[in-house]
């Protein structure tokens, strides 16, 4: 039995053949105009389905490039802050001793109060330090401050500031801040006493320094002086503190952005193309269906209707 191959066949067959190849040849071209050899799912399964895994974790670790980086601004103003702050206490100690020498009068006396009552407003602006509208140092709390301005009281609160830096449920997450009354101790306030009516503020060591110095209390000047010295080692603790966590945010920031080149090379190799092998892979079927129509037009013999027109 013997099967007999029409002309409408062989057309048929040709086409076929000649759409595959300009369907080849679209795709390619799709590709070098994109740079992507996925530009859509059915270019290939198996290699979307990675993209789609290192794209997510690329945006996983950018935003926690971006926590890093949040998280070392408020650090490093922080610091900033307690790096002024330790010179003016040191500045304190400094009147302290000059004020427990009985060579100087009231006068003197008087000016270096006055310069302790500067330094505490001093201390007061830098204690509502902010970042990005925020203070440093008054935890979660909302406001604009967290020491008051007139009479020093901490109105913050001391619940951590969280940024999460990674996915280690263990140590991903990292605290970037520090508590007011850690840093500030009493040095400001010393507290609010709520039993009396109207509740009082207890004045705190820079104001009771300027009360000694003013009345040339020398006993409660060397007494001040211990406590200052406490409050000048809790605030050099608190910076250094600080200075740890800028240390460790460091070195999370540099495994971070290893990891986010690694994902980046990973996902350039599944998505992009080869530029070079695509141009030549581009010739190569241009050259094909060129060809190919050429093969065709002489394959596929003039119709009846051809003749007779």
């Amino acid at each position: 039995m013997s099967f007999r191959v029409t002309q409408g066949t062989l057309a048929r067959g040709v086409l076929q053949g000649l759409q595959t190849n300009l369907t080849s040849l679209q795709r390619t071209q799709a590709q070098l105009s994109s740079g992507k050899r996925l530009n859509r799912p059915s270019d290939s399964p198996v290699d979307t389905v990675s993209a789609m895994q290192l794209r997510s974790a690329q945006q996983q670790t950018t935003q926690y490039t971006r926590n890093i980086d949040n998280g070392l601004a408020w650090l490093n103003t922080a610091d900033s802050a307690l790096t002024q702050a330790n010179s003016s206490v040191q500045r304190v100690r400094q009147l302290v001793v000059q004020g427990a020498n009985a060579a100087n009068g009231p006068d003197e006396r008087g000016a270096m109060a006055d310069e302790v009552d500067q330094l505490r407003q001093t201390l007061i602006q830098l204690g509502n330090t902010q970042y990005g509208n925020t203070p440093v140092f008054a935890g979660t709390a909302k406001g604009s401050v967290a020491f008051d301005p007139a009479t020093g009281v901490f109105v913050g609160n001391t619940a951590a500031v969280n940024r999460q830096v990674s996915s280690d449920p263990q140590s991903g997450t990292l605290a970037v801040n520090v508590p007011g009354p850690q840093a500030f101790t009493d040095l400001l306030s010393g507290g609010v006493n709520g039993s009396t009516t109207p509740p009082t503020v207890a004045p705190g060591l820079l104001e009771r320094i300027s009360t000694a110095l003013r009345s040339g209390d020398t006993t409660g000047l060397n007494t001040a002086l211990g406590q200052l010295d406490t409050a000048a080692q809790a605030m050099s603790s608190a910076q250094s503190a600080v200075g740890a966590r800028v240390n460790r945010l460091n070195s999370v920031q540099t495994l971070a952005n290893s990891h986010l080149d690694t994902i980046t090379t990973g996902l350039s190799n599944a998505e992009d193309i080869d530029l070079p092998g695509t141009i030549i892979q581009l010739q190569i079927q241009q050259n094909a269906y060129q060809a190919a129509l050429g093969a065709t037009a002489k394959i596929i013999q003039p119709s009846l209707m051809d003749f007779l027109r």
